[in-house]
């Protein structure tokens, strides 16, 4: 091979070489080439995302829909047909999704208890389907609810009846709104499914004290029928001689005068830790027995609001509730020695002006009607029963009167449905109350399941009587300073409250005690497996302060079982949310 010839070939090499290099360097027409393979699954991918991201949010709404209408379901009566159910699931499910492409299989109801399942599918069109191939995808939820086997369970209402209920809520008064509540919390007890027929309500309205049926209990066992309790005769000293033998010879001879002025069924506050705890009377300690609220004649010839009494010292003294003289206006030894000395207390506490009463007024003190049942103001308590006409007749003739005593009306609502108490001994109405429900681990042994509701729109209140050597007006717990039996002095309710709440002398000190026997009484309730609801009713114009909702508050068996209503639907609303509560409904899944 020549020169020539071997300069031909390097040439012909080094083109090829730069052919080469040029061809694996221009990268245009390889990109091209890639995107156009790739474009394709590239579209079905992004478009099936797309495509399965609606139907995965359009199946969590359909499940959310088929999970309210199942329970909707389950709350019909256990007589509705099947045929009117599956119109019931029909429109529920159409009205959640609307009807196009909304399928909803017919139901699968099984019986005892009652069983529905709800299935349904929503017929969703791709966006992409030429590129994915598929051109529907149908997403579906299915929802089984069951009616529980209706439970029995014994409730008491304790239901304020304080003068603040006459108030407006609005349209109409706090009582009327509370009325109407607890009326249509009876029906629903009665018509739904989820409480049996053996479930019984007990209601209790409360003011300054309770009342029980005066014809009923008045020679209960358990009340102090023999004054046998030291407190039977505080503020009526020395009934010795005038022919009484317990508080009931008073009312009696009263009521000779007066109509309204037999025992209206009050009973005063137990000593201190009794009045907080679960029992009944006992013959080893005779001051556990109940003595009838009595509420003395104060000094004065009687009036119909108030009288300013002198006594010799010069002192001026207020009686806000003297409704007789303080002689028996017969002169003939029976009260005259006693008149003679004229001073407050002993002519408060003498009981022979109870003999013959004389210049008997009937009147209005501080918005109470005077007389021995001052403060006595409710209606009688009625016990556990399923007379739905009975307890709806008790909640029409409910009235506003009188201040708040939160403590005794939860404490007589316990009482109700206590097995313990003094609604299990004669003489009763209807079956006493069920045992206790025991928890062992989280199974209830029992099938009796108890509930407290308790409402309120104020806070513990005890009025002082500051121009009174009683400092006030006369409660439950009887005054802050008391008669003494012994000695005509005064002695302070202190073995009526806890130790460190003793000695009250003002409203502050009161209601602090009261407050500390509620909380107290609220504890030991929930420690015998009693479930609590409080509501607090608080309307603007006159609301519940800080510490009255806080004790409510710490009353309830848990945070969701408090309610704060400030307006007469809140307070209906609370209660619905309540019987909703307790005879809850369930999803199987």
């Amino acid at each position: 091979m020549n020169a020539t010839d071997g300069e031909r070939v390097w040439a012909e090499e080094r083109q090829s070489k730069a052919l080469v290099k040029r061809f694996t360097c221009e990268r245009g027409g390889n990109v091209a080439i890639l995107f156009a393979f790739l474009s394709v699954p590239m579209l079905m991918f992004g478009g099936a995302a797309i495509d399965y991201g609606f139907a995965t949010r359009l199946e969590t709404k359909l499940q959310a829909a088929t999970d309210a209408t199942a329970l909707l379901l389950c709350q019909t009566p256990l007589t509705t047909t099947t045929a009117a159910l599956n119109t019931m699931a029909q429109t529920a499910m159409t009205g959640a999704m609307g009807s196009a492409n909304l399928v909803v299989d017919p139901l699968v109801i099984t019986s005892n208890p009652r069983q529905i399942t709800l299935t349904a599918h929503k017929l969703s069109t791709t966006f992409f389907d030429k590129f994915t191939g598929t051109s529907r995808i149908n997403p579906g939820a299915k929802s089984e609810c069951a009616t529980p086997l209706p439970k029995t369970f014994e409730i008491a209402l304790v239901l304020d009846n304080t003068g603040s209920m006459a108030e407006s809520s609005g349209t109409q008064s706090k009582l009327q709104a509370v009325q109407a509540a607890a009326t249509n919390f009876v029906n629903y007890v009665y018509t739904s499914a989820a409480f049996s027929s053996a479930t019984r309500i007990s209601i209790v309205p409360f003011a300054g004290a309770v009342a029980v049926n005066p014809t009923i209990y008045r020679y209960a066992t358990w009340i102090d029928q023999n004054a046998q309790s030291a407190y039977h005769w505080t503020n009526v000293i020395d009934p010795s001689g005038s022919g009484f033998s317990n508080r009931f010879g008073i009312f009696d001879s009263l009521k000779a005068v007066n109509t309204n002025w037999g025992w209206a069924g009050c009973l005063e506050t137990l000593p201190y830790p009794l009045d907080v705890r679960d029992g009944a009377p006992t013959s080893g300690n005779l001051d556990s027995y109940y003595v009838p609220l009595l509420a003395p004649d104060e000094p004065g010839d009687g009036s119909t609001s108030y009288f300013d009494f002198s006594d010799p010292n010069g002192s001026t003294y207020r009686s806000y509730n003297s409704y007789i003289d303080d002689d028996d206006g017969t002169k003939n030894g029976k009260c005259g020695t006693k008149n003679s000395a004229t001073s407050y207390l002993p002519l408060e506490a003498q009981a022979c002006k109870y003999i013959s009463p004389l210049n008997a007024k009937s009147g209005t003190a501080l918005g109470i009607p005077n007389g021995p049942n001052f403060g006595c103001t409710t209606q009688p308590l009625m016990t556990l029963t399923n007379d739905t006409a009975a307890l709806k007749n008790l909640i029409s003739k409910m009235a506003a009167s009188g201040s708040t005593n939160i403590h005794e009306g939860f404490m007589w609502g316990w009482r109700t449905l206590s097995p313990l108490s003094v609604f299990t001994s004669s003489p009763t109405t209807g079956s006493p109350p069920a045992a206790y429900a025991t928890i062992s681990g989280s199974s209830n042994t029992t099938t009796i399941n108890k509930i407290l509701i308790l409402m309120t729109d104020g806070y513990n209140s005890w009025t002082a009587n500051p121009g009174s050597p009683n400092g006030s007006l006369y409660l439950a717990p009887g005054y802050f300073k008391n008669a003494n039996p012994a000695n005509t002095k005064t002695m302070n309710s202190n073995t009526r409250f806890p130790p460190a709440n003793q000695n009250i002398s003002n409203s502050t000190s009161a209601r602090n005690g009261l407050d500390a026997l509620t909380a107290e009484a609220c504890k030991n309730a929930k420690a015998v497996n009693i479930s609590v609801y409080t509501i607090a009713f608080s309307v603007p114009a006159d609301p519940i302060d800080a510490a009255g909702q806080a004790l409510l508050k710490n009353c309830a068996t848990s945070a969701d079982q408090y309610f704060l209503a400030n307006t007469s639907d809140d307070l209906i609303a609370a209660f619905k949310k309540i019987q909703a509560s307790i005879g809850a409904l369930r999803l199987t899944q």
